[in-house]
């Protein structure tokens, strides 16, 4: 074996099965030779010249037998010195006898007698005795075991293995870390890409802390996390603990060492996937001059850095037409096993794909992406990301030869990425390593919308809708079946709905902290609580003989025939440096229109930053502007120029709304899903082409997910016999917040209301409107009515997560203040109230400033109040876009209980009382800055 090819097999295997200690030595073992020697020299018992020695004997001649090809005599020998070993009581000499015989048999590729002897050791009494060597054993046994695809088995002995090592030298040893980095880079190998990295972090963290940042098992695990970021998709994040490696591996081992080469090549991998050639080309160059040194004698070494440099030029050269020596050049690096990374002959196989579609030549391309897929299904698995990459260059390539197998490829990769998303969106403690993840989604929704649009619009369009309503809550079909489930037995069967509200709850809460990447102790105590409910609903459901509805449901079935659902859905396109300024490369707004009468469609509503011209993005810095201490708006002057709705909003019915008005002719009712931004945009203020306002036209009712069309019209009237909770009039910390004295007076106008009509009335002021207070009252309540401040700060400059920077403010709340799951700092953030049940109420109004914002999120299209609440339960929230004047807000929802008090359904209520407040007979409220501020959310 020449050195060249020593490297690149050993590249190989680290990528795929995680022996990774030093890339560029070929290891048969979990440890090189050398070092189990070394380690069994110091575990071992002092032994005598009897029968070991024997036995040693007997071992060397069956391992000689066995490498020189004679396997089966070879076998037999081993057989029989462990045999004999086995009849020794030295349980540490015994293993080390097994430990030796399986790294034989895996050195000359029979890793199914190897298997044999692997459950043969851990069978025998030596193993029973709990040697040092067991943990050699089982760590070996593991690797074996996930070499060949068979996580799920190599998982319990990998922990097994880890537990003894942990036992014998520690949890912070150089051979636990070692032991945790193999599991580590299998894990990331057979596509459990967030349980991996969130492994290789961990690993890298403690070794730091442990061992210290100038020990080279340090250098050693970051050059591994680097490798499971890479193939993630996270090339800033893998580029920075390559740089900290080369620093480090140069200066210890010096620059003409193979594991300085092998991180300066990683490193220049990660420029390259950041689109920074001449850096890439800087770090190839540097590995071609190590290799050079290295391997004077022998081109090759270097021919790996020439391939590299070669495929970086190719690729800079970006659409430029390629000639035909040189895609015989990339194509030959495809072919190559022998000499060249799996890594490279990957991205050389979509490169010399997509010159030879260029070149008119579509089913050569198709070949070399199937090979490309070959190449990473065996390296790495089938439900890996850079398969996941190769799949949806496949199913793009074929759009443009053949549309029906296009949908099948698209439709295929959807279900197998979603399953897969869900789960390492679901454990990915991270949220560099869940953005990474999601990106890969992204990309397949980006191309699947311009294909639903494009080319394939007459086929695509349906399953492409099917997909936005998976993927708009990560809750696929459990979420849809849930909510199915407890509107069936709502009214007829309490215990089963609870259970259903709960496991309902604690899975949205669940999926939006796993989503996110924030893990930590809370987050894990939510999936036990969610655990727990979910079994307590399966022995309910089993009792009952009873189960949740299984079979796919659209929104077009939940729909009457004047109705319509207009579901927005934004694409996203990333750079390969999300961390950049401006990390998007493009992004796409979709609407996808449903009816009773007709398959979904889709329509293309072009590049979202469009939308909002400046004009509107004035105005609705304006509207968020406004203090809550301006003078009564009413009192300006007659002649004072009013808002302009239709010059400075006619551009976003434009573009937002009147590509879709030909499937909506005969439609009086619209379910709007808003995506990103869009939660933001005042649908209320949209004007109409007869001079009027869009919803004078149509009711719109605006939904958080698509889903909430199951309840719909469950309890969407007043209740006159529900106990209503009312708070307002509250007083705040000295320093702390402005009072806002309207408030009380709102409230105490509500309560005279609700108690005319005989409804029980609960109403918290003062100092008695804490977080506990209201938590326990609020469970009691069919309408909760909060009158207070409320914030939301865009979460960009602070780097905390939108949940902490959204929420409202209670009793003793002082000027500072900082986000913490605190009962008694006055402040109830998003983040809180996801947790609470909410499940009894029918309507929460927030008659507070800017409850209604949040930041875009890839799960539910917001992160904020709004999906905070529809979490915790509540059927439809009343919530504000921007900052409200006091008197207006108070006079506006007084009026609005008063349409609830007549009977309307609350989103009539509130429609009405727009109308009431534009025809000046609302006090304080016919300004749109009042008017258009509130917004009711449903779901």
């Amino acid at each position: 074996m020449t050195s060249a090819g020593g490297f690149v097999r050993a590249r190989r295997a680290a990528a795929s099965v995680g022996i990774v200690l030093a890339l560029g030595a070929t290891i048969a073992g979990p440890l090189s030779t050398a070092a189990a020697q070394d380690t069994r020299a110091k575990r071992a018992p002092a032994q005598g010249a009897g029968s070991a020695q024997a036995i040693t004997a007997q071992m060397n001649n069956a391992i000689a037998l066995t490498r020189g090809g004679k396997i089966d005599a070879g076998y037999a020998q081993l057989n029989a010195a462990l045999d004999a070993a086995d009849r020794l009581d030295d349980a540490q000499f015994v293993m080390g006898q097994y430990y030796q015989a399986t790294a034989t048999l895996r050195a000359v590729k029979r890793d199914d007698l190897a298997e044999k002897l692997f459950a043969r050791a851990l069978q025998g009494k030596a193993a029973a005795q709990s040697p040092p060597g067991n943990a050699d054993v089982l760590l070996s046994y593991a690797i074996l075991i996930s070499d060949h695809a068979r996580i799920a088995e190599a998982v319990p002995l990998y922990m097994k293995a880890i537990t003894a090592y942990n036992a014998y030298w520690g949890e912070g040893s150089e051979e636990s870390l070692i032991a945790n980095d193999k599991l580590a880079v299998a894990l990331s190998a057979n596509g459990s890409a967030a349980s991996a990295t969130n492994l290789g972090r961990h690993n890298l963290e403690l070794s730091e802390k442990a061992l210290g940042p100038d020990h080279r098992t340090t250098w050693k695990l970051a050059n591994n996390y680097a490798d499971m970021l890479r193939e993630i998709g996270a090339p800033a994040n893998a580029l920075e603990l390559d740089l900290f490696a080369i620093e480090k591996r140069a200066k210890h081992y010096g620059e003409n060492h193979l594991n300085t080469l092998v991180t300066v090549n990683n490193a220049g991998q990660d420029f390259l996937n950041l689109g920074r050639f001449d850096d890439a080309r800087r770090c190839f160059r540097r590995h071609r001059a190590i290799a050079t040194v290295l391997a004077p004698n022998d081109p090759s070494f270097a021919g790996q850095a020439d391939a590299w440099l070669f495929y970086t030029d190719m690729l800079a050269a970006g659409d430029a037409a390629t000639a035909a020596p040189d895609l015989e050049r990339l194509e030959a690096i495809v072919a190559n096993e022998e000499n060249f990374a799996d890594f490279l002959r990957i991205k050389a196989a979509g490169l010399a794909a997509a010159k030879r579609e260029q070149r008119g030549d579509p089913d050569a391309g198709m070949r070399l992406r199937e090979t490309a897929l070959a190449i990473s299904t065996r390296a790495f698995t089938a439900q890996h990301p850079v398969s996941f990459e190769i799949k949806l260059g496949i199913a793009t390539a074929l759009i443009a030869v053949d549309p029906n197998r296009a949908l099948q490829a698209f439709t295929a990769l959807d279900r197998e990425m979603f399953d897969w998303m869900k789960r390492e969106v679901g454990t990915s403690g991270d949220r560099a390593v869940a953005e990474a993840i999601r990106a890969h989604a992204d990309h397949l929704l980006f191309a699947f919308g311009r294909f639903a649009t494009g080319a394939g619009s007459s086929v695509a369009q349906p399953a492409f809708a099917s997909a936005v309503l998976r993927w708009k809550s990560l809750g696929g079909g459990d979420a849809t079946a849930l909510r199915r489930l407890e509107t069936e037995v709502a009214g007829k069967d309490e215990e089963t709905a609870a259970l259903v509200r709960t496991a309902l709850r604690l899975n949205g809460e669940k999926q939006e902290l796993f989503s996110s990447g924030n893990i930590d102790d809370w987050a894990r105590s939510v999936w036990q609580r969610q655990d727990a409910a979910e079994t307590a609903l399966n022995q309910r459901l089993d009792a009952i003989g009873m189960r949740p509805p299984r079979d796919p449901l659209r929104p077009a079935q939940l729909l009457a025939g004047d109705e319509a659902v207009v579901n927005y859905f934004i694409t996203r396109q990333w750079k390969a440096d999300r961390q950049s300024k401006q990390p998007l490369a493009a992004t796409v707004l979709y609407a996808i229109v449903e009816t009773a009468q007709s398959a979904p469609r889709v329509v293309d509503l072009g590049d979202p930053g469009r939308m909002v011209d400046t004009g509107v993005r004035i105005e609705i810095a304006r509207l968020r502007a406004t203090r809550a201490t301006v003078p009564d708006l009413d009192a300006r002057p007659l002649d004072a120029k009013p808002l302009d709705v239709r010059g400075r909003f006619q551009n976003v019915r434009e573009r937002l709304f009147a590509p879709l008005e030909p499937l909506l002719l005969d439609k009086t009712t619209l379910y709007v899903v808003p995506d990103g931004f869009l939660f933001a945009v005042p649908f209320s203020l949209l004007p109409d082409t007869d001079g009027g306002l869009l919803e004078d036209r149509y009711a719109i009712r605006m939904l958080t997910s698509p889903d909430a069309l199951i309840a719909i019209h469950a309890r969407e009237k007043l209740d006159t016999r529900g106990a209503m909770l009312l708070a307002g009039g509250i007083e705040y910390g000295q320093p702390g917040p402005m009072p806002l004295p309207g408030t009380k007076t709102e409230i105490e106008a509500i309560a005279r209301l609700a108690r005319a009509r005989g409804a029980p009335v609960e109403m918290l002021s003062g100092r008695g409107v804490s977080e506990g207070t209201l938590r326990e009252a609020i469970g009691k309540a069919r309408i909760a009515h909060l009158a207070t401040h409320g914030f939301y700060h865009d979460s960009t400059a602070s780097g905390l997560d939108t949940l902490w920077q959204s929420g409202i403010v209670l009793s003793g709340a002082g000027d500072s203040r900082f986000p913490l799951r605190d009962d008694g700092d006055g402040y109830l953030y998003a983040f809180e109230l996801m947790d609470w049940d909410l499940s009894g109420l029918d309507l929460l109004v927030l008659s507070a400033c800017e409850t209604g914002r949040g930041d875009e999120s890839f799960v539910s299209g917001l992160r904020g109040l709004p999906t905070a609440l529809g979490i915790a339960g509540a059927r439809r929230a009343l919530l504000t876009l921007w900052p409200v004047a006091d008197e207006g807000t108070a006079n506006f929802t007084v009026r609005f209980y008063e349409h609830l008090a007549d009977g309307l359904t609350y989103s009539d209520a509130l429609r009405q009382t727009r109308r009431d407040a534009r025809d000046g007979k609302i006090a304080g409220a016919r300004d749109s800055s009042v008017w258009a501020a509130f917004v009711l959310f449903e779901g």
